[in-house]
This record gives C-alpha cells, sequence and structure tokens, in this order.
C-alpha cells in the first residue's frame, strides 16, 4: 500500500466517523426536541452537542462593528 492511499483510507476513516457523530447528534437532538421543554431545549443540533469539526459561527452585533470601526479611525 502506497503512503498516498494510506492516507486517502485514513481520510475516509475519518468522514465516517464524523458521520456517525453527526447521526448520534441528530437522533439525540431530535429526542430531546420531543421530550423536552420546547422552552429550554436547543434551536439546532449543533447548540445541543458541538463537533470537533463544526464551524463556529459567531454573530456580530452592531455594537461590535462600532468598535471595529473605532479602531480603524484611530489607527488610520
Amino acid at each position: 500500500m502506497s503512503p498516498r492511499n494510506f492516507s486517502l483510507m485514513m481520510k475516509g476513516y475519518d468522514a465516517k466517523k464524523i458521520d456517525r457523530y453527526k447521526q448520534n447528534r441528530m437522533l439525540m437532538f431530535i429526542m430531546v426536541r420531543l421530550m423536552g421543554d420546547p422552552k429550554t431545549a436547543p434551536k439546532t443540533p449543533e447548540e445541543f452537542w458541538q463537533l470537533p469539526g463544526d464551524e463556529v459561527k459567531k454573530a456580530n452585533d452592531e455594537e461590535e462593528y462600532r468598535e471595529i470601526f473605532k479602531r480603524l479611525r484611530e489607527n488610520g
């Protein structure tokens, strides 16, 4: 087996493992949404259980943008 084939095999294994985690997360999320309190239940599966490969979404508010523009005006 060549190093390239081994590398591709490992990437496929990792992708398969992440898919299993995503399936488990979705099943658990559905159970929590069905049986839990609607007020406290998470809105998305990513809020319920974050996986290592998930992108972190950060909500930028207006105050943060004002701070960034203020720093840019002062420095340049």
